[in-house]
């Protein structure tokens, strides 16, 4: 089911200025500034029929996460892990007060996020909980507003987001529907009656799920089985048994394999040595402060990309509720890789 016609997207320099400006209505609390790196400026990218804003740092998301939610007029669908941001919550306040619908999603694991979640409910804000199993988690990080506009990606709504290296899309098109579909799909495992809409037809975007689900781990061994030429990859955990396996496997066969991993996570050492021993290029993250690198992202022969929320962990593709795109597009691959190679060329040795 299309629930309307894609909207373009509008360029960066829209959501900067609107990053430094009040929102009407409630007082937000000063957000916390991102750190100052040299910005990429992107441009909305053509898939199909769908149209992919590219957010690369946290100052450009969280730009165009205000703006979204300040533009909403019908619904708002939110499905997040992490959610400590004022701000934020006092504007899906005043979107509720103005008469959209909005209707969230929470991990009721994750305890630094429950006096917002509480702050929503107590405003009249529909707020349910994914159901967790043991040692699970509800990792997504989705946005969907009016049903016609999607953010999605890693980047978490918590105080220390903005500053993390990380990204994010803003999408337009069937992308959208089938995100909805997802966030629908939550719902009911949370208990909630959902009219679940059928998958709209996307050559070029592929959305990925875990539990349910089992689609980022296929998806990420299917494209490094296929890579020829080089596989870049920047990640905050990286140490899926499989998934290493197959990353040696293609450097090995003469892919050119280059990884920048996250200093914070233990277990990326091992992860480090396996790989530099068949003469992959891996770095570790230079950390400016106190930013993590917390992207999930997936570059291969510069023409794929796989992101999201997954970790490339075995409790990130088989335990926990995750979500990732899958795209088949150069122009983004680019514009991804673009933020890496940022991030690569500040982590030299």
């Amino acid at each position: 089911m299309v629930y309307g016609p894609a909207r373009r997207l509008r360029l960066p320099l829209l959501l900067a200025l609107l990053a430094t400006s009040c929102a009407p209505g409630r007082t937000m609390p000063a957000a916390v500034p991102a750190l100052a790196l040299p910005p990429i400026v992107a441009a909305p990218v053509a898939a199909g029929q769908d149209q992919l804003l590219p957010l690369l740092d946290g100052t450009t998301a969280f730009a165009a996460i205000v703006e979204q939610l300040r533009g909403a007029r019908h619904s708002i669908d939110l499905e997040l892990y992490e959610f400590q941001r004022q701000d934020l919550a006092a504007l899906l306040l005043d979107a509720h007060d103005r008469g959209v619908t909005v209707t969230a999603i929470k991990d009721p694991s994750e305890r630094s996020s429950r006096t917002i979640w509480a702050e929503l409910e107590q405003g009249g804000i529909k707020v349910v909980a994914f159901p967790l199993e043991r040692s699970t988690i509800d990792h997504v990080k989705l946005l969907i507003v009016d049903r016609v506009r999607a953010i999605v990606g890693g980047i978490n709504w918590g105080t220390h987001s903005p500053k993390n290296r990380d990204v994010d899309v803003l999408a337009t098109g069937p992308v959208v529907d089938n995100l909805e579909r997802v966030f629908k799909q939550d719902l009911a495992l949370a208990g909630e009656a959902s009219v679940i809409p059928s998958p709209s037809a996307d050559r070029f975007v592929q959305i990925l799920t875990t539990h349910p689900g089992e689609g980022i781990r296929a998806a990420a061994l299917t494209a490094i089985a296929a890579a020829h030429h080089s596989i870049d990859i920047e990640m905050f955990v990286l140490s899926d048994r499989l998934v290493l396996e197959a990353l040696v496997l293609a450097a090995r066969r003469g892919v050119q394999l280059r990884v920048l991993l996250d200093p914070s996570q233990p277990q990326n050492a091992a992860a480090a040595a396996q790989l530099r021993s068949v003469g992959a290029v891996v770095r570790v993250y230079r950390q400016a402060g106190d930013e993590l690198l917390h992207a999930k992202l997936g570059i291969f022969d510069r023409g794929e990309v796989i992101f999201g929320s997954c970790n490339w962990s075995r409790s990130g593709f088989t335990r926990n509720h995750e979500l990732d795109l899958l795209v088949r597009e150069r122009t983004l691959a680019l514009a991804f890789l673009s933020r890496l190679e940022q991030d690569w060329t500040a982590s030299a040795p």
